[in-house]
Parts: structure tokens; sequence; C-alpha cells
């Protein structure tokens, strides 16, 4: 090998290293927008399900438990989507830290989940108000939404 292409095999292995360096930069420096657009409109989901179950509670929806209870697993499957929390875990490696928004709401998901089958079995539940209040509050707070009261958390 001769010391020229010795030198175009140096560069071109460096010109690859920041290139991969400033790809991983991009995916730290945006996540949290980014996992917000994809995953925007099913946590919307989940609190318009939410919203539906407490309305149920108080008598005012008509929708069964168990419909609520399937259509929020289908939303937890997408949120939870076991690709998108790998990729995701790799960002734990980013210079500056970053919040796991997905597992973080695809946690609350599978409290809400839960929740709606217990109110299946039994529509006079018990379930830990305090717990799915924290875990779907951090969600809304991370994907900077609003925390919404229902009967659901005991907020209503």
């Amino acid at each position: 090998m001769t010391a020229a292409s010795a030198k175009a095999l140096i560069a071109a292995i460096a010109y690859g290293f920041f290139l991969t360096q400033s790809a991983n930069a991009a995916s730290c420096g945006n996540f949290k927008s980014i996992a917000q657009a994809e995953i925007g409109s099913q946590v919307a989901a989940l609190r318009r399900f939410e919203h539906e179950a407490s309305d149920r509670l108080k008598g005012l929806d008509s929708r069964p438990f168990d419909y609520l209870r399937d259509e929020a697993k289908k939303v937890a499957a997408i949120i939870g989507e076991p690709g998108a929390l790998a990729r995701e875990e790799e960002l734990k490696f980013c210079r500056n830290w970053t919040q796991p928004i997905r597992k973080i709401c695809a946690e609350a998901a599978l409290l809400l989940v839960d929740i709606l089958d217990k109110h299946v079995a039994d529509p006079k539940a018990d379930f830990d108000k305090p717990k799915y209040a924290e875990a779907i509050g951090e969600c809304e707070k991370l994907m900077d939404l609003k925390p919404m009261a229902s009967a659901i958390r005991g907020t209503d």
C-alpha cells in the first residue's frame, strides 16, 4: 500500500466516523420533537379513551369498557412497538440525557388498559388512581400536553 492510498483510507475512515457522529448527534438533539410527532396521535387517542371511560363511570357515555379496553390495547401496541423502543433505548448513549418518551407513554398506556380491563370485570373496580395519574401525567408533560382531569385519575 502506498502512502497516498493509506492517507486516502484514513481520510475515508475519519470522514465516515464524523458523519456517523453528526447523525447520532442530530438524533439526540431533536429526539423529543421526533417522538412527539411519532406518537402524538396515539397519546391523544389514549386521552380520548380515558375521557370516555371517565364519562362512562359518571353515566355519561354508553361505550362499553371492553370496547374502550380493546381500542386502548391497539394504541398501546403502537406506542410500545418493540423496534421503536429499542431505537429509543440507544439514545441513552447521547451526550445530553434524553427521557424515554415512548417507553414512559407505553407504560401509561398499559396501565390504562389494565384499568379498563378491571372495569370490564367489575364496573366499580378498584385500582391505583395515583399511580396511573402519575404515569399518564409524566407522558403528558413530555408530550407538552396539559394534564386532563378525569375520574380515572381521581381528579374529576
